[in-house]
């Protein structure tokens, strides 16, 4: 009798767990006693009639992070097309004769943040896209240049990053700018020789690819072994002296971070002029870009490269939260729709094209277009109202990170109730998590939801945790 009765309390305890309302939940959540000393805030909406079922702080501002990446990538497929294509052109700026081109070769650079990039799927990576311009060379047959080799990066101008960017993340992969011309994912990768000694300065043994010019001052210290990745470039963009500072792990190998190039329009000058050099061209000026010799105006199309559609491009952003994609839509959505190029920076059209979803964007500030700068902020209410707005758009919502299945979720809540349910796009800035997305619960109601934890001190494994367990339950939680 007292087995069963023992039995008894444990199944109806876990009926009542599996029964707390969403509010309930949400209470919980914003109770936990080590985030009391932070800034919680919860939104929970019906997609269906946009009710809010749960909430707390929802109306307060809050810094988003990368979640504001999710509002970048829907206006751009609305605004855009599904389907645009940047274009990369190979430009002879003069008359070809007898094998002579009188005049400059222009790289001119389209946007496309994917050219030469390794990381995505559809784009060919840097030496291919330099041995096609090397080809293309060639079968135009010049084997001499009078000018010079020239990366013509003006579509966007020299307003690659954000305003508000901190210092700490402007030499980095994550703060590389988005330009007219990008390569590589205008990153670059430092390899250090690893020192046992803790204290002791890993010295750089090469970086790839190569970038003529670029120097370093070496402040970086060994730190104990398992320590991780805790180094830090510091560099401006378009100056080739950095500085690096922090620690990586002590050690007998070697070690590898990212940073960020200082002028991707000269460093793809750079590689086609040694390429051309190397096939035997001819090349009286050294490499240069529309900076110092002016854009292109006119002359023979030589080649043009085009990048993967914008709606895979916008998976990459989401799924792998990459900065320049994101900035890079930005600039495009601007372009595209007539603001000259000091103003392809600015958010206005984000704010318009959200207005013009039915949204109140009083309160909402958006600075950049990745979520990167310290002083966007908007609250967890209207990140739900605009999750509702954007219910229909399918193939957007394919991009957002999938419980147990795709991008930054791919190992998150493998096996729960959540798996293959809960999409969430996740945003990380110094004490700052945050998550927006969607619920789509076995009774067929999909919610949309958003969280953010500001000014927190906790590790980074806490707070994941906490949140992940607030998705899962929102999956089976009653309504």
């Amino acid at each position: 009798m007292v087995l069963r009765l023992s039995l008894f309390c444990l199944l109806l305890t876990g009926t009542l767990s599996a029964q707390r309302s969403v509010q309930q939940l949400v209470a919980d959540f914003a109770g936990t006693q080590v985030l009391g000393k932070a800034l919680v805030a919860v939104d929970i909406r019906s997609v269906v009639d946009g009710r809010q079922l749960a909430s707390h702080n929802a109306g307060v501002a809050c810094i988003p992070a990368s979640t504001q990446k999710l509002i970048t990538t829907a206006a751009a497929m609305d605004l855009l097309g599904a389907d645009y294509r940047f274009q990369t052109r190979l430009i002879a700026s003069g008359p070809v004769t007898e094998g002579t081109l009188r005049g400059n070769l222009y790289i001119v650079g389209g946007g496309d943040p994917t050219l030469g990039s390794e990381r995505m799927d559809g784009a060919d990576e840097l030496e291919a896209v330099v041995e096609q311009w090397a080809a293309a060379v060639r079968k135009r047959g010049i084997t001499r240049i009078t000018g010079a080799v020239v990366g013509d990066g003006s579509r966007y101008g020299t307003d690659g990053t954000g305003r508000g960017w901190p210092w700490a993340d402007l030499g980095n992969y994550y703060g590389a700018g988005a330009y007219g011309l990008n390569v590589n994912e205008n990153s670059y990768e430092i390899t250090f020789s690893q020192r046992p000694e803790v204290g002791s300065t890993p010295p750089v043994l090469r970086t790839e690819p190569v970038v003529p010019g670029l120097e370093f001052t070496n402040e970086l210290r060994s730190g104990p072994r398992g320590s991780g990745d805790q180094a830090y470039i510091y560099g401006a963009p378009f100056n080739h002296h950095h500085f690096i500072r922090g620690s990586i792990p002590a050690g007998t190998g070697s070690f590898r971070i990212r940073g960020s190039l200082p002028d991707p329009a000269m460093l793809a000058a750079q590689l086609l002029n040694q390429r051309l050099e190397t096939d035997g061209v001819s090349i009286i000026g050294p490499p240069a870009t529309h900076l110092t010799l002016g854009g292109y105006t006119v002359g023979e199309m030589l080649d043009e490269q085009y990048s993967p559609h914008l709606s895979e491009i916008v998976d990459r952003t989401n799924l792998q939260s990459v900065n320049l994609y994101a900035e890079s839509l930005l600039r495009e959505i601007n372009k595209v729709n007539g603001q000259p190029v000091e103003e392809l920076s600015s958010t206005d059209v984000l704010v318009d094209w959200l207005g013009s979803q039915g949204l109140d964007t009083e309160g909402v500030n958006l600075r950049d277009g990745s979520g990167l700068d310290p002083r966007n902020f908007f609250s967890p209410a209207f990140m739900t109202a605009f999750l509702v707005s954007q219910a229909g758009a399918e193939r957007w919502i394919e991009s957002i990170p999938l419980a147990g299945r795709t991008g930054s979720l791919r190992n998150v809540l493998r096996g729960t109730v959540a798996e293959g349910r809960v999409r969430g796009k996740s945003g990380t800035v110094n004490a700052v998590r945050t998550y927006a997305g969607y619920v789509d619960r076995p009774d067929g109601r999909r919610l949309a939801y958003s969280i953010a934890v500001n000014n927190h001190d906790l590790r980074s494994s806490v707070v994941n945790r906490l949140i992940y367990d607030l998705m899962r339950d929102l999956c089976t939680a009653s309504l």
